[in-house]
């Protein structure tokens, strides 16, 4: 697509915004009681679907934020399509112009951004998980109890079984996860961390290859 560059600078900018408004607001994780099949009121499918989604529109933003700084670096230093004699490195599996390295390191920002607010989310029901497991087991007590008739000792070996798993099967909360945060956090730290060592290499590869002339007085 062609644009001008003071196009292209007004589009990254929106898009940096995007970016941003979308990782602060975006849910990827959430959680579900009993068998209702739902979360607050709409259907997990439909919240799997949204959390999706908004991972994936934050990945499309991140790329599009990418492509855009590396053509305004290209711009700012005058290589046009045709400019012949760039040097280039072996960056991320591909030949790499300096100008895209210094895009990718920008865009790795927004990498990190995302990958510390899918681990505080994760924390956050985690935790919430593992209260409401408490609070549920203090109330399956007194249920018990009260299915005894005060005391739940009264009740069978078999009959505590089956109140129990009918009673946690009802009210138990449980993740909805469709993205699998824990895996996903923990592959995209190393992926992240791979390109920051990466990005770091090859700027300086590319600065200790690159001679220019300079008129000293």
């Amino acid at each position: 697509m062609k644009m001008t560059l003071h196009r292209a600078l007004a589009q990254r900018k929106t898009t940096k915004a995007r970016i941003t408004k979308e990782i602060e607001t975006g849910v990827f994780i959430e959680t579900t009681v009993g068998t209702s099949g739902k979360v607050k009121g709409t259907p997990i499918a439909d919240v799997e679907r949204n959390i999706r989604g908004s991972y994936d529109r934050i990945l499309a933003l991140i790329k599009n934020f990418y492509d855009l700084s590396t053509a305004i670096n290209r711009a700012n230093n005058g290589i046009a399509d045709d400019t012949t004699n760039i040097h280039t490195v072996d960056f991320d599996g591909k030949q790499a112009t300096l100008s895209s390295i210094l895009a990718a390191q920008e865009a790795l920002r927004y990498r990190k951004q995302l990958v510390e607010k899918l681990r505080s989310q994760l924390g956050d029901v985690q935790y919430d998980v593992t209260n409401s497991e408490m609070e549920v087991a203090e109330r399956c007590d007194q249920f018990l109890a009260s299915m005894g008739g005060g005391d739940k000792k009264k009740l069978s070996a078999a009959e505590i079984d089956t109140y129990s798993k009918n009673f946690h099967a009802n009210n138990d909360r449980k993740l909805v996860d469709p993205l699998g945060l824990e895996k996903l956090i923990e592959e995209l730290r190393e992926r992240n961390e791979a390109l920051d060592v990466e990005c770091d290499s090859k700027i300086s590869e590319i600065n200790a290859l690159t001679q220019i002339d300079v008129d000293l007085g």
